[in-house]
């Protein structure tokens, strides 16, 4: 009885307040986090897009575990990706990266403009983004300055004087359609033939011998990656030898798989890339290590897109006036030097003009 009676001494008011409270301690609370929308395709025949968006993204915010990425599938359909978008906003999302097509991309715009969410795409071109509202951004240029480039090198650089248009009948191949008509025929060019194919379409067989008829000298085939790529096969097996030129869509590597020996030759046009920045050159490192292969252009937009968000988040917060505001007043780091957005949510970049030599994507100019 003694020995107990000294050692219950030992429990010193303050020692038996301390293990209570112990005892009784709150359970620790989960770590809080951001979370990042992602509108993107990743299942069907566009899925590639997704893997490209996904690649850069997940490199750019993996070292920070703050912020969480939540993907939503928008199958590359404007009707899935405004249910993806409006759940996203739901869930109190703030800001969401996507879509990929231009079409796609419109269809959420007004949404996350009417809900005060920061919408940031890296691919889709189309100019009537640049009108959406002011939460929309991107840090790709639009389609204007890219039909004007196609048409300039055309005309200047391969000689053309008769060109076949025969492009999407979608958001992204007639906006950029009308930019290089505009400027093809303005500097002396004659258009020959003019034509749409639909999505999905796999015969363009009898188009193909109009334009060989019509005594076109080159084609612009505004598309994105699976009916361009047949074109070209067709072309060949109509023996229509002459310049092919593709739009940003169509720098895709499932091209060249797809087209085989056809694409070889094939010209496109696509975003710029600095490749002897120190810029670029750390961010090949890290996904060449990462992904073991070589990215590409649009590969390098993704992740500037992710970093150029991640340095806004870090500073700003989750909020998105406050993330708005952070876009619109600072300079960023990016593939082609200091990259700054003007009032439309816009850069001023330009295009550059790519074709497929030994199976690979080179830029020419």
């Amino acid at each position: 009885m003694k020995i107990l009676s000294k050692l219950w001494i030992l429990f010193t008011p303050s020692l038996l307040l301390t293990l209570y409270y112990s005892c009784n301690e709150a359970p620790a609370q989960p770590k809080k986090f951001i979370t990042i929308g992602v509108v993107a395709p990743l299942s069907g025949n566009n899925a590639s897009y997704g893997d490209i968006l996904r690649q850069g993204f997940d490199m750019a915010f993996g070292g920070d575990s703050s912020i969480r990425l939540d993907y939503q599938d928008s199958k590359f359909d404007p009707t899935t990706a405004v249910s993806a978008t409006t759940k996203l906003i739901g869930d109190s999302v703030k800001i969401i990266l996507g879509e990929v097509a231009s079409g796609v991309t419109m269809a959420i715009a007004p949404i996350a403009e009417k809900n005060k969410v920061v919408l940031f795409t890296t691919i889709s071109s189309t100019d009537r983004l640049r009108t959406a509202g002011d939460y929309i951004f991107r840090n790709i240029p639009r389609n204007e300055v890219q039909g004007k480039t196609v048409a300039e090198f055309m005309y200047n650089q391969l000689k053309i004087r008769s060109a076949a248009l025969f492009s999407m009948n979608d958001e992204y191949g007639v906006n950029i359609s009308r930019s290089f008509k505009e400027t093809f025929t303005a500097l002396g060019g004659i258009i020959a033939f003019e034509g749409a194919f639909k999505k999905g379409d796999q015969d363009f067989r009898t188009a193909l011998a109009k334009i060989k008829a019509s005594g076109a000298q080159a084609m612009f085939i505004p598309g994105d990656k699976n009916e361009p790529a047949i074109i070209l096969k067709q072309a060949k097996e109509l023996d229509l030898n002459i310049p092919i030129v593709g739009g940003d869509g169509s720098s895709n590597a499932d091209v060249i798989a797809i087209a085989g020996n056809s694409s070889e030759g094939f010209y496109c046009s696509n975003v710029l890339v600095d490749t002897t920045s120190a810029y670029y050159q750390q961010y090949h490192k890290q996904f060449v290590d990462k992904y073991h292969k070589e990215p590409g252009a649009y590969d390098a937009y993704a992740y500037e897109g992710a970093m150029i968000i991640l340095e806004a988040v870090r500073n700003a917060g989750n909020n998105a006036e406050k993330v708005k505001e952070y876009l619109y007043t600072h300079t960023f780091p990016s593939m082609t030097g200091p990259l700054k957005f003007d009032r439309d949510g816009e850069v001023d970049r330009l295009w550059g003009i790519y074709r497929v030599i030994n199976g690979k994507f080179t830029e020419i100019k």
